[in-house]
Parts: structure tokens; sequence; C-alpha cells
């Protein structure tokens, strides 16, 4: 199985759209405001001290439940502060960088992959924290210009994206990811799947090397 297939990724769109039916906001409103504030503290640290302490991708809880276990408590985690948004982690949660991080979310969730496989550590010849300070910052700058150039012109209809700008835009628009296709390095096959028999019988790391798909890593 592939750990970036809709497969492998699917529910945690969809347990994050479950956060926002009718049944779900009034269970919550139910449970009060005080068990709220106290459940977003519990998931918070929970999630938190699961990053610290576990291996990354390399780790077969992931692939043995971990996800759907991960994607359940940052769910639950993004209810309850809309339920309690003015207890200490909603406050957290709601300070400017964070909040900023919030509108280009989309942006960013759809350009940090690609820019993690071209900025491989051959090309930019830094390891570590260098090289993730420079894909952090070059995904951020892509996401903010495609929210600014892309996706608000279209949400607000602006003037500007109309007539022979707005074809220009909608050129560019499809170039971009074309450029990026050509850049990409061409997936193994096989490679970066997960061997879900090797999981339950040797406890062995899932991942082999590159992700499938379109963004493989060399």
């Amino acid at each position: 199985m592939g750990s970036e297939g809709t497969d492998t990724r699917a529910f945690s769109l969809l347990l994050g759209s479950l956060m926002a039916t009718p049944p779900a906001t009034r269970l919550l409103a139910r449970a009060g405001e005080r068990a709220a504030a106290w459940g977003s503290l519990a998931l918070a640290c929970g999630i938190a001290s699961y990053w610290a302490l576990s291996d990354g991708q390399k780790d077969p809880f992931l692939f043995q439940g971990g996800l759907f276990l991960h994607a359940l408590a940052a769910a639950l985690l993004i209810a309850c502060l809309a339920q309690a948004p003015r207890t200490p982690v909603g406050r957290v949660f709601a300070a400017p960088p964070l909040r900023w991080c919030g509108r280009i979310s989309y942006s960013l969730y759809l350009w940090h992959w690609p820019i993690y496989l071209l900025l491989s550590e051959e090309r930019l010849g830094m390891t570590g924290w260098s090289r993730t300070a420079v894909i952090l910052a070059a995904s951020l700058a892509a996401a903010w210009l495609s929210k600014v150039l892309i996706e608000d012109p279209i949400r607000f209809r602006a003037h500007w994206a109309k007539g022979r700008t707005g074809a220009a835009a909608l050129l560019a628009t499809f170039a971009v990811p074309a450029v990026l296709w050509t850049l990409i390095p061409e997936p193994q096959t096989g490679a970066g799947t997960v061997d879900v028999t090797r999981l339950v019988t040797t406890g062995a790391p899932p991942r082999t090397g590159a992700v499938k798909g379109p963004f493989a890593k060399p």
C-alpha cells in the first residue's frame, strides 16, 4: 500500500468532514465548553507527545491504525477548539502566525510535497534542519502566491482575472504544473510501498524508499 495514496489518506478528509456535520456539533455542544476545553488540552498534548516520541514515517504503528488515530485526534481537536475557542489551547492556536498558516493551509498542502521532492539533499547540498528550513520557506512562499494569484481572484471574482489577463493567468496555472512534472524525478516502481504482512510478522520499518505516485522521491 502506498503511504500517500487515496486509500491511505481518505479517512483524514472524511473524519474532518464528519466533525462539521450537525450530529457531531450537537454532541459536542451537549458535552459543554468545559469538557471541550479539557478535551482540546488532552488531545493537543497527546498529538505533541506522539510527534516527539514516534519514528516518523518509519513507525510501523502508523500502518497498524496509527494514521487513523492521528487523524481522529486532529479532527476532534479542531472540533473541541471550535466549541471552546477562548481556552488557553484555543488562544495558542489563534495566534496570528498560525491563523495566517490556516488561511493558506490548502495551498500549503498542495505545494509542500513537490517542493520537498524538488529540493532534494543532492540539489540543495543541505541536510537536516537547514534543508527543512529552506523547504518550509519555499513552501510557504509558493502557498501564499498561489492563494493571492489563483485562489482569491477566483473566490472574489477579481476584475483583472477576466479577459486577456485572466486567460494569461489560466495558461500560467497550467504551465507551472507541467514544468514541475518534468522536473520531478520519475517514480521507482514498487518503491515506497508498504508490505503489510511484513509489518505484522516482523514489525519491520514500513518505508523502503520513495513514495508511489507522480510526486515520488528519487
